[in-house]
Order: C-alpha cells, then sequence, then structure tokens
C-alpha cells in the first residue's frame, strides 16, 4: 500500500494503526477518551476535505457552464458526488443506531455506554450492519471506477483508499465483520465509521481533482444559473401553487429568454416567467425547467435546466406540549397549537376531561385536576375535527433533604443551621411546591438512650429543634413517616426517609 503525501492524511493512518493496537488492551476509561478523540479529530478533518470537495465540484462545474466541452466532466463529477453520498449517508445511520444504543450522553458528549460490547456485536454483527457495509464500500469503489474511462480504472483501483482490507491469516473470526466489530466496545465503532468516510471522502476528492484537470483552464465569469424560486413547498390540495423561474444575475430588461417547464412554455415577462399548478393529488411533484438564452452577438442558444419539487398534502393539526408530553394535575400545563394552512382565529379547541384557557395566539393553558385520560379536539378552517388523546399524571414524589443533603454523614454545625426538611422536586420543569405534613425525627446519641418525636409540618417544633441542637460526633438521626401533598393531591402522600451521621 502507497504511503499518503498529506501530513494530515497521514496522521490519520497512523491514528487508525493506534486504535487498531488499542483493541487488542484491556480498554481503561482513559482508552476510551482516546478513542473518542481518534474519532473527533478524524471527524474534523472530514468536514474539511468535504469543503474542498464542495469547492472542486463547484470549479467543475463554472468550467462546464462557461466551455460547452466540459459538460461531460461536469456530469461525472456529479456522479462522483452523488455515488460517494450515498455511502457516507449510510455510515452516518449506522452512527445515529449506535448512538441511540449507547444510552444518554455524558458532560463531553459521550454516550455512557461507551465501553459496551454486545451493542456493536448486535447491530454490526448479528443485525447484518456490518455486512452491508462491508457490502456498500466495495459497490461504491466499483461505482466510482465505472465513472472513469477503461484505461483510467486500473491506475485508480490503485490510488483510492476506500476498500475492505483481508482479514489476517491467523485470525479465528470467520469473517471481516465479526473480526472488525464483535466485541468491540462502542467508543473504537465510531473512529472505525469515521476511518471509512475518511477513505471515501479522499477518494472523492481525488476523482475530483482528476476532472477539474482534465478541463485544464481557468473559468470566465460571465457564469448563469437558472432559479426556480417558489413562494412556498408544500401546499393544500386544491389551492394554487406558484413559482418564479428567473436567470439569475441578469437585467429585467432581457428579451431573448424562453422558458418551459416540462415541456410546457411559460410567457417571460420582465425577465421572470411565473410557473402556476393546481395540484388534484397529494404526494411529491417533481417538475424541469428548461431556460434558453440566446447570445445577440453570435446568434447561438444556451440551454440551462433546473429541476425542483414541492410536496401537496391535505390539512393536518398537531398539539405539543411546551415543556412534557403528559399533563399533570395541580400546575397550569401550557400548550401551543396550531394548524397548517389553517389561521389562529379560526381555529376552534375543546377539551374532554380538562379545561382549556387561551392565553394569547395559539397558546392554552390547562390545569387538570384529577389523575387519568384526557382528549383535546380541535377543528375550524376546513379542518375535520380532530381529536389528541393525552395522560394526565400526578406530579412525580419530590425528595426530601436537610439543606442540600437526603443521607449520610454531615456536619454537626450543618446540621444544626437547618429550621427543618424541605421537599424538592427535582428536574420537574413546572412551577409547583409540595408541602411537609408531617414526620417522625429519632436521635440515637453515641452514648445515651434514643429520643423520638413526631413532628407537624416541615418546620422543627420546640422539642425536634432541642434535638438536634444536641447533634454530636457520633450520633444517628432517623427521619421517618415522611408525610407530603403536592398541587393536584387529596391526600398525603408517603416519602423515603433519611438517615444521617452526625461528624
Amino acid at each position: 500500500m502507497s504511503m499518503p503525501k498529506e501530513p494530515r492524511q497521514l496522521m490519520i493512518n497512523l491514528m487508525y494503526i493506534v486504535l487498531t493496537a488499542l483493541l487488542a488492551l484491556n480498554v481503561s476509561a482513559e482508552v476510551m477518551s482516546a478513542l473518542f478523540m481518534i474519532d473527533e479529530s478524524i471527524t474534523e478533518t472530514n468536514n474539511l476535505v468535504a469543503t474542498e470537495n464542495e469547492q472542486l465540484l463547484a470549479e467543475v462545474i463554472k468550467q462546464a457552464d462557461a466551455y460547452p466541452q466540459f459538460k461531460i466532466y461536469q456530469e461525472q463529477a456529479e456522479k462522483v458526488v452523488e455515488t460517494a453520498q450515498s455511502l457516507n449517508t449510510f455510515i452516518n445511520e449506522i452512527r445515529i443506531e449506535l448512538m441511540a444504543e449507547g444510552g444518554e450522553l455524558d458532560e463531553n458528549g459521550h454516550p455512557m455506554k461507551k465501553g459496551n460490547k454486545d451493542i456493536s456485536t448486535r447491530i454490526m454483527v448479528n443485525n447484518k450492519r456490518g455486512f452491508e457495509l462491508e457490502e456498500m464500500v466495495n459497490t461504491t469503489k466499483d461505482n466510482l471506477l465505472n465513472i472513469l474511462e477503461e484505461e483510467e480504472k486500473q491506475r485508480f483501483s490503485r490510488t483510492l483508499p476506500l476498500k475492505i482490507n483481508p482479514i489476517p491469516e491467523n485470525t479465528t473470526k470467520n469473517n471481516w465483520v465479526e473480526f472488525t466489530f464483535q466485541q468491540m466496545p462502542l467508543a473504537a465503532v465510531l473512529p472505525i465509521l469515521s476511518k471509512f468516510q475518511n477513505d471515501l471522502k479522499v477518494s472523492e476528492a481525488i476523482l475530483l481533482k482528476h476532472f477539474m484537470g482534465k478541463t485544464g483552464i481557468t473559468r470566465k465569469q460571465d457564469a448563469f444559473t437558472p432559479v426556480v424560486a417558489a413562494n412556498k413547498s408544500y401546499v393544500i390540495k386544491n389551492e394554487p401553487f406558484e413559482a418564479e423561474i428567473f436567470l439569475g444575475s441578469y437585467s429585467s430588461t432581457v428579451d431573448n429568454l424562453t422558458v418551459s417547464v416540462d415541456g410546457r412554455p411559460i410567457t417571460v415577462r420582465d425577465g421572470k416567467a411565473l410557473f402556476k399548478l393546481n395540484p388534484s393529488s397529494l404526494g411529491i411533484k417533481k417538475h424541469t425547467a428548461k431556460i434558453s438564452l440566446r447570445d445577440p452577438l453570435t446568434g447561438e442558444t444556451e440551454t440551462f435546466t433546473k429541476r425542483f419539487e414541492f410536496e401537496v398534502g391535505e390539512r393536518s393539526a398537531t398539539i405539543s406540549a411546551d415543556k412534557m408530553n403528559v399533563l399533570y394535575v395541580g400546575v397550569e400545563n401550557p400548550l401551543s397549537i396550531s394548524v397548517a394552512g389553517v389561521p389562529s382565529g379560526q381555529i376552534q379547541v375543546r377539551g374532554e376531561g380538562v379545561t382549556l384557557s387561551k392565553t394569547s395566539g395559539g397558546k392554552y393553558v390547562t390545569t387538570p385536576s384529577r389523575v387519568g385520560d384526557a382528549k383535546i379536539i380541535i377543528s375550524g378552517g376546513g379542518l375535520e375535527p380532530t381529536s389528541f388523546k393525552y395522560r394526565i399524571k400526578r406530579i412525580p414524589d419530590p425528595v426530601v433533604k436537610v439543606g442540600r443533603k437526603n443521607g449520610g454523614t454531615i456536619n454537626a454545625s450543618e446540621f444544626k443551621a437547618q429550621r427543618g426538611i424541605i421537599p424538592h422536586l427535582e428536574g420537574f420543569d413546572f412551577e409547583a411546591r409540595c408541602r411537609i405534613g408531617s414526620f417522625e425525627i429519632a436521635r440515637v446519641p453515641k452514648n445515651g438512650d434514643a429520643q423520638i418525636h413526631k413532628n407537624n409540618g416541615g418546620t422543627y417544633e420546640n422539642k425536634a429543634k432541642r434535638m438536634v441542637d444536641n447533634a454530636s460526633r457520633g450520633d444517628v438521626y432517623y427521619f421517618s413517616n415522611i408525610k407530603c401533598k403536592c398541587p393536584g393531591d387529596e391526600i398525603n402522600r408517603s416519602l423515603n426517609g433519611m438517615v444521617f451521621t452526625i461528624r
């Protein structure tokens, strides 16, 4: 295998070798971090190469616009980009699937299950995603080579880095997929996928530079671009669709322009053609616009083509809870309600099992009074009544704390400074406050008899306060039988107790 000449590409290959070596070791937390550093570095390089590839393709297109004899290279270059994009998208889909199985992200943006080996084995080996990747890589390289002339294929087949390397002869694995992904930690699979994307983008760059070199001349600055400007890409059935079709960077006084859409001539006024259509069926509608420009000096005519599409749908309604996908008893639940294609003033909203109040525009609020199910019905503006079901749940149990702690060891000074116990609704986005009804406090001195007091409310009563003020090293305090009431509760709920050891 020939060594890459560019320093950044050489660095990536070296990191890939290091990655392979790391996988033979017992993967520690430090190694996990190194794997993500490798993945992030390769991803950064991929983004840089992708930007360069966009510029290369743009230059090929400019050359073809200026000199029609180079149109064939534009078509080949665009086919290279299209072919590469399919594989790149497929790899991104695998990455998303792996990340989704990896659980929540930590403070560094890495999945919590970064060291899990079952995820990689299940998705890449058992679910055949690795075999699909192997086939896609081989097929993509063949398709890229098939874009070239016959005499060029053999030369570029050795140059393009995109390939599946053969597995070692002494391995116990049955195939490349098992050798590469079986029992590999999730953190190790991500840079492997990034490496394939890097090989793909470098291969794409090599071919784009090849076609750019074939043009052999600089681009002249008088190219034209056809533009299709639609006022919307999604329309309601039997409502009009309009799009302006014009030649960018051209005078509104142009009189040597002809426009057609799907072969049907469109009248040109002030350098623009207005395309109108009343779709009668649903779905995505695709059209092709052709603009012909006659050179007033030479009499020659150039034709430009632009494909565009829009989607035809029917009126529909959606509701999204601003903070949760459920409604909570006893607190105000804000809702945003909108209907595509219907003005907000024509929307009619009513509830079953809940009462809705409109605050402004499409904003509503509801305060359920009981646990169960609710239904919100939307109609108006030509929309058939549409209902949405919601679950009504009670506010989750709060976490009771003394100061900032809910148990464990605590300094005597910190313990004595508190006035009582307080319930906290941790992770609950609504404004709500729960109140302590009663609790039992027990002091077990290091040397002495236990003391017990039933306290009403969350604030210490006199006897409870004296017990707390006597706290000394080695004492143990028990808070039990804690009763609490939150908004929407008809009776007190029982909460978990706390145990503190004074240090």
